[in-house]
């Protein structure tokens, strides 16, 4: 085999592992927003929709996981149930921070939404003003 032949036969090899290589495919979207202000116990507030940017892959890539970070100012009261919802399927994402694996195989491209319910059938003491809500989409 000559060294030209041989430097191809490289070159293909390392071309091939690179396409094949679940760690190249790897990557991540971030998308942030307000969480909403929740004003009376007993209603639902969604969040704006939380989608991939222009600039993600997204054919022939699926969700592995997901992960999300949001605040409110001041107090926090235990009956706060929020979801996390996207394809079809949702999750408890009551803890302020968390992580699932149920979104897995959805495409890339899923929108999500969280949902923010006070459980109550009264008007909320003082509203509860929404911070920074964050949702990092990993996928392969």
């Amino acid at each position: 085999m000559s060294a030209g032949l041989r430097v191809s036969a490289i070159i293909l090899i390392l071309a091939l592992v690179g396409i094949f290589s679940p760690a190249m495919a790897a990557g991540r979207w971030v998308a942030q927003s307000d969480a909403p202000t929740l004003r009376q116990q007993g209603l639902r507030y969604d969040s704006a929709t939380l989608s991939p940017n222009n600039s993600t892959p997204l054919s022939g890539n699926a969700i592995t996981r997901v992960a999300w970070r949001y605040d409110y100012a001041g107090w926090r009261p235990r009956e706060l149930v929020v979801q996390l919802c996207g394809g079809g399927r949702c999750v408890d994402a009551s803890n302020a921070r968390g992580q699932t694996t149920a979104f897995a195989g959805l495409p890339v491209a899923t929108p999500f939404r969280f949902n923010f319910r006070i459980q109550g059938p009264r008007a909320a003491r003082t509203p509860l003003e929404g911070g920074a809500l964050t949702l990092m989409v990993n996928f392969r």
